[in-house]
């Protein structure tokens, strides 16, 4: 069926670097959510937006960091991450 998906985080790294953040399906990227930024050490960054998708049954919806360097990422206060799908039909 069809189905929106909204995303958001709230993150900063240890090391300068390039980030990137996508919501994926069955571990492929949807390529109209990958984000990617160039963040300084300890800058947090919010990465949101919303998508329409097909899903088949059994598919699987995740949210993926991906990095240039090896990094460590912090999750921002409160709310740090939500990822949710709603069936539009």
């Amino acid at each position: 069926g069809t189905y929106e998906i909204n995303y958001f985080s709230n993150v900063s790294i240890a090391v300068g670097t390039t980030l990137t953040q996508a919501v994926r399906i069955n571990g492929t990227n949807i390529p109209d959510t990958v984000i990617s930024r160039i963040l300084s050490v300890g800058v947090g960054s919010i990465y949101s937006g919303s998508v329409i998708v097909t899903l088949a049954a059994g598919d699987v919806i995740d949210m993926a960091l991906s990095a240039l360097l090896a990094v460590g990422v912090t999750l921002g206060a409160g709310v740090n991450a939500t990822l949710s799908v709603k069936k539009l039909d």
